[in-house]
């Protein structure tokens, strides 16, 4: 054996060792950043994601990573940085098409979405999930006969496809075509995981159509699904004040307000019941509140109050 070939070997499996070890060291690095994402630490997820990164600008993993946590932390032209190089790297990545079309969507980029998964084709561009973001994005655009479209073609692909029944029957809400939301919305409820906001819309609509006590029975059920949120409280004093009882009906609307400041519709219909109950100098604090909130808000946000149609909300948004 020539007598540099024992140095060069060993230098071999040190160099070997160094890698294997960096790279179980960024796989352990990972898991500990998706664990904090878990805990919505977002910011603690980023660095780790970063560092990762840095190491192995090629990683798949470390870029949707970052790309979620950018998400959940509201920088969506971050996010859909992160998820377009992840796409690069894994081409045709179902779940990454998913993300960036969310982050387009949630960046007011409706175009993009359709853009994107057009182009992507099949599989990940011609499944039930990939016609659901369509339709948001068409809606997003008030093109509401694209948008029920494709949301007929989720349907068809896969008639549990959560989330297609609500956005028909919330676009039909929209238009007050009230007897198909409450179909549509129903049909929603009926799957083994329904769309949360489901509850809201169909309490909603039930009461636009006059059926109270339907809608108190769906609201109970909402407040079972989730039974401290700013949404089952404010649509329990909607509720309240639709069965002309303003004191029930201004305690809801106090909770949901405590729940989330930031929301004009509690303000708004807490200060009309404070109005019938007399409470003329809170109502019209509450009526100045509402106008500060609403305007610091985008056209198309909130329930309506005067802005243009009210388009889909986020996918997969937790209750509020």
């Amino acid at each position: 054996m020539p007598k540099h070939f024992v140095p060069v070997l060993v230098l071999a499996l040190f160099l070997g060792g160094t890698v294997f070890c960096q790279g179980a060291d960024q796989s352990t690095e990972l898991r500990r950043a998706q664990a904090l994402e878990t805990a919505h630490n977002y910011d603690q997820a980023k660095m780790i994601y970063r560092a990762v990164l840095q190491a192995q600008p090629q990683n798949v993993e470390a870029n949707v990573g970052l790309g979620r946590a950018c998400f959940y932390s509201r920088e969506y032209p971050e996010a859909a940085d992160r998820f377009g190089q992840a796409l690069k790297l894994s081409p045709g990545n179902a779940d990454v098409v998913d993300w960036l079309a969310r982050s387009y969507l949630a960046n007011m980029e409706p175009q993009k979405v359709i853009d994107l998964i057009h182009a992507e084709g099949t599989p990940a561009g011609n499944s039930a999930r990939a016609h659901l973001l369509l339709a948001h994005a068409y809606d997003a655009e008030d093109n509401l006969d694209d948008a029920r479209r494709e949301l007929a073609h989720a349907l068809a692909l896969n008639p549990h496809c959560r989330g297609a029944h609500f956005a028909l029957g919330f676009i039909a809400w929209t238009t007050r075509d009230l007897s198909t939301a409450e179909r549509e919305l129903t049909e929603e409820l009926a799957l083994e995981m329904p769309e949360y906001l489901a509850f809201y819309y169909l309490a909603e609509t039930l009461e636009l159509e006059g059926k109270l006590d339907e809608s108190g029975v769906v609201l109970k059920k909402m407040g079972d699904a989730a039974p401290d949120s700013y949404l089952h409280h404010f649509a329990l004093g909607k509720w309240d004040e639709r069965k002309q009882n303003p004191v029930a009906a201004a305690g809801e609307f106090r909770a949901a307000i405590r729940l989330d400041p930031q929301q004009p519709e509690a303000h708004y219909h807490l200060a009309v019941v404070l109005r019938k109950l007399g409470q003329t100098a809170e109502a019209t604090k509450e009526f100045d509140r509402y106008n500060q909130v609403r305007a610091g808000m985008k056209s198309g946000m909130g329930q309506g109050m005067g802005k243009m149609r009210p388009h889909l909300p986020d996918l997969d948004a937790p209750p509020m």
